[in-house]
């Protein structure tokens, strides 16, 4: 095995990880998936052309065009979209990197690569914050540590030959006798190791000790390429919810604790409450045309009575929606930005400002489900007939006639009647055998509201239709009702103790207005008419064979999110600085207690109550 070749090959592995640390979260990068490929297959061709047979290099005076007119395409990526141009300057270091490829390397070449790779990888450290990107930045340092190791080896065998004198502009190439043959052994290999393992210690231990600002985490580092959440926007096409239920791309991480912060495991398969929908229309919801924003108030003040909490910190990816996601009812929800997350008092929605890029968030929650959210008002008598009663008089009829035998013989006016009419229409749709879960978009008679082909035709689908049926079903027997899109569950990993909610775990659900308690507060019922099982062996099918490895991912993207991007003061001092702490207090605590053991036992041994007694073993020690 010729040391050059092994060396040449190592380079441009570790330049095509490079290439994939940048391109990590492609989503919204209409380019950006090629460009790893393109970077592999340049390396390819360049490994058994130019690098054995420098005759194959491209001219100079075309390498010099090409790589002036690379300069262009960065002008025009630049005026596509403005607002991404640290990741178009990560494209244009990479059309660099490939005119470079298909010219003679000297060791001043190969280090300008090795920097172009490094800042491609910085790049994309910056402009991507997903799991991915930290598997391809720890598979990048493991191959520059042993590149440079090679490089070393290389260079210093070619000086030798040249008797000290090495040119830096001449090209390296295969010696005709490799001067490192034999070189990889099990020795050679176990030392390669040991080089890496103090590397990454090294690295991870300064990484440990630099100081952090009190707020610096994941959420300041500027844009970054945002996904668009389907289904979360100001007008919802029913169906439209299904295109992200059969994708597994992460949406947030979660963190349980009590009210004293212990971890704690979450409730069972928690609603993440997200965007409220209360307009529909022919197959189409619409978000609060209207809205009005204030800050949480705070929960502890003005109120004797001590809740029952539990928190959950939450790291959102990027996404473009505005809303944030957690478990209802809100007490407060905190952040280290600047602008703190409103609540919209009018459908209890949570947003934030600016919609883009990752969010650091804490959400406190009441324990008890069925409490009032604090700082939603209650609706006004015109907002219930227009909006949370409003259908359309043909389609209403018709619903009522489905949904008038299952609710007619159930007494009551107030609200406990119209709770247990509200539960028999959700296990109508929920257990009565009738429906089925599927993910399926089909319509049977396309000349009816697609509900109402639903209900009466189709009888099956997935949580948009379930929850839109249920909705217009309660407010054609006069039931005010509104339709939440959210998520429901997650993927919680028992080593990290961390829930990892993805897009295949969105899910749709309806809240009935019940009326007022006795402190004039609006009690809404929170109701999911989806068949819970058939959703289960959905969501399981989703992922594949990344799935099985679910535990390992999911743990590896907890550590990069958290205690990586997400490493900011308050958790260098936990991790750090109070077990530090605490140990110096430990360390001083038992030094005092052996200092005044030893203080009493030499003043016992130095005290004589008279000459006579200095005659003793005591005198004798003492002596």
């Amino acid at each position: 095995m010729n040391s050059y070749l092994v060396y040449r090959a190592s380079f441009y592995a570790m330049l095509t990880v490079a290439a994939l640390a940048l391109c990590a979260d492609s989503g919204d990068d209409p380019v950006g998936w090629l460009l790893p490929p393109v970077v592999a297959v340049a390396g390819l061709i360049a490994y058994f052309t130019v690098d054995r047979k420098p005759i194959w290099a491209l001219p100079r005076a075309l390498a010099n065009v090409l790589a002036a007119s690379t300069l262009v395409l960065l002008l025009v990526e630049y005026k596509l979209d403005e607002t991404e141009f640290v990741r178009y300057l990560g494209h244009w270091l990479i059309a660099l990197q490939l005119v470079k490829y298909f010219l003679p390397k000297s060791a001043e070449d190969d280090w300008f690569l090795f920097l172009v790779g490094l800042m491609e990888v910085l790049i994309g450290t910056v402009i991507n914050v997903g799991d991915q990107v930290g598997f391809w930045l720890f598979l990048w340092a493991m191959l520059a540590v042993w590149v440079l190791g090679q490089f070393f080896l290389q260079r210093e065998a070619r000086r030798f030959l040249s008797k000290g004198v090495l040119e830096r502009r001449a090209p390296l190439q295969p010696l005709r006798k490799d001067p490192y043959r034999g070189l990889f052994d099990w020795a050679y290999a176990l030392a390669t190791v040991r080089v890496l393992a103090l590397t990454l210690a090294l690295g991870f231990f300064f990484f440990l000790l630099l100081p952090r600002q009190s707020a610096a985490t994941r959420s300041h580092a500027g844009p970054a390429a945002s996904r668009h959440l389907t289904g979360f926007d100001e007008e919802v096409s029913l169906g439209q919810l299904g295109e992200i239920l059969e994708n597994d791309s992460p949406v947030m991480t979660a963190e349980f604790s009590d009210a004293d912060r212990t971890p704690m495991r979450p409730p069972a398969e928690p609603l993440w409450r997200g965007v409220t929908l209360n307009d529909y229309d022919a197959g189409r919801w619409r978000r609060q045309s209207h809205r009005q924003m204030m800050t949480f108030p705070s929960y502890q003040r003005g109120s004797g009575v001590r809740r029952s909490i539990f928190r959950q910190v939450v790291k959102l990816e990027p996404n473009d929606s505005p809303t944030l996601f957690g478990i209802r009812p809100f007490l407060e929800v905190n952040s280290p930005h600047r602008i703190l997350p409103s609540l919209n008092p009018m459908d209890g929605t949570v947003f934030r400002s600016p919609p883009r890029g990752p969010y650091d968030y804490e959400v406190v929650s009441d324990s008890d489900s069925t409490a009032p959210q604090i700082g939603e008002a209650p609706p006004t008598e015109e907002r219930i007939r227009d909006v949370l009663l409003g259908l359309a008089p043909d389609l209403k009829a018709r619903l009522k006639a489905i949904a008038a035998p299952i609710v007619e013989k159930i007494p009551g006016d107030g609200p406990e009647g119209v709770r247990a009419r509200s539960l028999a229409l959700e296990s109508y749709l929920r257990e009565s055998g009738i429906f089925t879960y599927s993910l399926e978009m089909k319509s049977i008679d396309r000349d009816i509201d697609p509900v109402l082909d639903f209900l009466i035709n189709r009888k099956e689908g997935h949580c948009e239709y379930y929850a839109s049926a249920l909705a217009l079903l309660l407010r054609s027997v006069e039931i005010p009702s509104r339709m939440i899109n959210g998520f429901k569950g997650g993927d919680w990993n028992n080593i990290s103790e961390a829930m990892t909610v993805r897009q295949k775990h969105a899910h749709s659900w309806v809240e009935a207005y019940l009326g007022l308690n006795e402190y004039g507060r609006p009690i809404w019922i929170t109701l999911d008419p989806t068949p819970g099982a058939e959703r289960e062996k959905s969501i399981a099918q989703v992922g594949g064979l990344a799935s099985r490895f679910r535990t390992m991912t999911d743990l590896f993207r907890y550590v990069w999110v958290f205690y990586i991007l997400g490493y900011d003061s308050n958790r260098q001092t936990k991790l750090l600085y109070t077990p530090i702490s605490l140990l110096v207090r430990e360390v001083r605590a038992g030094a005092f207690r052996i200092w005044r053991w030893t203080a009493d036992t030499f003043a016992k041994l130095f005290h004589f109550r008279n000459i006579q007694s200095f005659i003793s073993v005591q005198g004798f020690v003492v002596s």
